[in-house]
């Protein structure tokens, strides 16, 4: 079965990078700059796995939480990874308290990335 995963990111070299790494046979990976492009996707497809940016432009300062929260909403099962380069042990705590099954400080290296996916399923 393929599995699919979404990226929400406002940095074109990270959601370049992060589906470089990830993308091969079986798993398609679609990429959002914004919340409004991730819920319109989320949406249209179904997604085992979504990766996002805490901070994205255009929207609240937080704008990965609107992510997490519409999919802990609409697409329950997906498991949702949150990376921010704004970490505090608050932020942590909220992104785990909402539903985050993994919360990384960027840089996030490709092993740590590709690590947790292979932890939760991929």
């Amino acid at each position: 079965m393929e599995k699919r995963v979404l990226i929400v990111d406002d940095e074109t070299a990270i959601l370049f990078g992060f589906k470089r790494l990830i993308q091969r046979d079986g798993v398609v990976v679609d990429t959002a700059e914004t919340v409004e492009e991730a819920v319109s996707l989320m949406g249209k497809r179904e997604y085992h796995f979504i990766i996002t940016d805490l901070k994205l432009s255009g929207s609240s300062s937080e704008g990965g939480f609107e992510v997490l929260r519409h999919s802990k909403t609409y697409k329950p099962g997906a498991k949702i990874i949150l990376v921010t380069g704004y970490g505090t042990p608050e932020v942590m705590e909220k992104a785990l308290a909402e539903g985050a099954s993994c919360y990384y400080e960027k840089p996030v290296s490709a092993a740590t990335l590709r690590e947790a996916l292979k932890k939760l399923g991929l």
